[in-house]
């Protein structure tokens, strides 16, 4: 079924893509669409938090647990078919990197011969650090 693609969502997904990188609360979310100047106001906050959960449902948006926390952060999804493989997410500097496809189909393959378990790779994300904080490079 087809989005209906109201001003207040093309204007979240524009803001959310445009800060790909980064993954927020919803609140920290709403706080930083209101900062940010636009022709259009910014889409009030019980409307943000409508969207969002949407969003996840549509593949659109990442949910991830904030470390040594119950609090969730959400982060835009860039590029086709994000769904269809798997997601390493930095601890560190919350960078979210693609594993390539025939990487994470091979993963996935060896863990459903090995273990009999398959893993739903549109919800699965790998955490651990990346290469710059393992180095101590911290922020990168």
């Amino acid at each position: 079924m087809a989005q209906y693609q109201t001003e207040q969502r093309k204007r979240l997904l524009a803001y959310m893509k445009l800060h790909s990188e980064e993954a927020y609360t919803i609140e920290e979310w709403c706080e930083r669409l209101k900062a940010e100047p636009g022709s259009l106001p910014a889409p009030g906050k019980s409307t943000i938090y409508r969207m969002i959960p949407k969003l996840v449902e549509e593949g659109l948006v990442k949910r991830f647990v904030k470390e040594n926390s119950r609090t969730f952060l959400y982060q835009m999804m860039c590029g086709e078919h994000c769904d269809s493989h798997l997601h390493m997410k930095c601890s560190v500097c919350g960078k979210l990197y693609h594993m390539d496809d025939r990487e994470s189909e091979a993963f996935l393959v060896q863990v459903m011969k090995k273990h009999h378990f398959q893993i739903d790779e549109g919800r699965t994300v790998l955490l651990g650090q990346c290469e710059g904080c393992c180095k101590g490079g911290g922020e990168s």
